[in-house]
């Protein structure tokens, strides 16, 4: 009986001492199906190579954050010819500026949407943006879907006269999974 009684109080203390540890991060592996779509009324197409990490628990913002990095070179418009004038200096200049990259430095929640505040570098300039996002949770799986636009001229992509609009739209579709 003194076995049981000292078992069990060792049983509660250890369970007591994990309770109050730190919870694990919500980390999350970005689906293989995700791209990023751009579009203009004069240009539009998709990038599907990327990394990133995403750890994201709508409870705790806190220890939210988002790490994305986009190869330039995966830019698919649809036409070769057109592929190919992206990678060139006064575009993407992808032999120099070798990724795209996204990091986060905060999050609000505004009821069901949500906004992250972060840093996009582009051709080598950074520049803080916003994107406003919805987030969907389904057990082990979740989605995230944001929109937002910039003006390519702020990251020094393409003259105002190559005929392309100078307003960018950004539609992603990022499926998560634990």
């Amino acid at each position: 009986m003194k076995h049981i009684t000292m078992y069990v109080a060792t049983l509660s203390i250890l369970w007591m001492a994990f309770a109050f540890l730190p919870q694990e991060k919500l980390g999350w592996k970005i689906d293989k199906k995700y791209n990023v779509h751009f579009s203009s009324p004069s240009v539009g197409g998709v990038f599907t190579v990327f990394k990133g990490e995403v750890v994201f628990d709508k409870n705790d913002l806190n220890t939210a954050s988002f790490k994305l990095t986009i190869d330039p070179t995966s830019v698919n418009t649809g036409n070769a010819m057109q592929n190919g004038h992206i990678q060139q200096k006064d575009w993407l200049d992808s032999k120099k500026y070798s990724s795209i990259d996204f990091v986060s430095t905060s999050f609000l929640k505004d009821g069901e949407k949500y906004t992250v505040f972060g840093d996009l570098t582009l051709h080598g300039v950074r520049k803080s943006i916003k994107v406003p996002f919805t987030y969907i949770e389904e057990k082990k799986k979740s989605k995230v879907l944001a929109a937002f636009s910039f003006n390519r001229f702020d990251y020094g992509v393409g003259s105002p006269n190559d005929g392309v609009d100078s307003i960018l739209n950004i539609d992603v579709v990022m499926p998560l999974k634990r």
